[in-house]
């Protein structure tokens, strides 16, 4: 078990940042992920405002596939984020999913996205390209992860410790359209969203 430490930003200009990250860090891997948020009959991960969530990653350079389990609950929400994580590797997306239905889990939403992964020095850097938009996590020790920030011109005041189906829900919510269970890049009603963001990036 290990706390995850972050800062998160909603970008607009993706381009811009990802060429900002690259000139202070290494670029590591491409990849598309799916994930499955799970939850029981009574709700009870979700009125913890605990996450059980099954990740497929493929490698978009090697076509390589993964999977990861994992359990999170936010330690805070106030200021840098921090949450207590559990995550382990699992052999099948498939057979993971059979698992969780046999103990009473069922599937609750999901999202697609793809992460570009950097590493800055001791901080782990991932931009995402959602459906809907753009986000930013730097991840790592609470001081390093703020000097990252700082050197990407990022103002920490920004920073925002909502999940990224919250704030899914919230720019849907403020644009009048329908929050929908799953997030998919084949659905083009989100692609308008993208171009609505405010820009935290200076």
């Amino acid at each position: 078990m290990a706390d995850e430490i972050e800062l998160k930003f909603l970008i607009s200009d993706y381009q811009e940042v990802f060429n900002a990250i690259l000139s202070i860090g290494e670029h590591e891997k491409t990849a598309y992920e799916l994930t499955v948020m799970y939850d029981n009959d009574k709700k009870t991960l979700y009125e913890d405002d605990s996450r059980l969530r099954l990740r497929k990653i493929i490698d978009l350079k090697d076509d390589e596939e993964s999977c990861e389990l994992s359990y999170k609950k936010p330690k805070t929400r106030e200021g840098i984020k921090v949450e207590e994580e559990m995550e382990v590797e699992t052999s099948s997306f498939k057979d993971s999913e059979e698992i969780l239905a046999r103990l009473g889990y069922h599937n609750v939403s999901s999202y697609e996205r793809i992460r570009e992964t950097f590493r800055v020095k001791t901080c782990k850097v991932t931009l995402d390209n959602f459906p809907f938009g753009y986000i930013l996590e730097i991840e790592g020790e609470e001081e390093d992860i703020k000097n990252v920030a700082k050197r990407l011109n990022f103002n920490l005041k920004d920073n925002t410790t909502k999940s990224c189906d919250d704030i899914y829900a919230e720019i849907c919510k403020t644009n009048g359209q329908e929050v929908k269970k799953d997030i998919r890049f084949e659905d083009l009603s989100l692609q308008k969203l993208k171009s609505q963001h405010k820009n935290h990036y200076d």
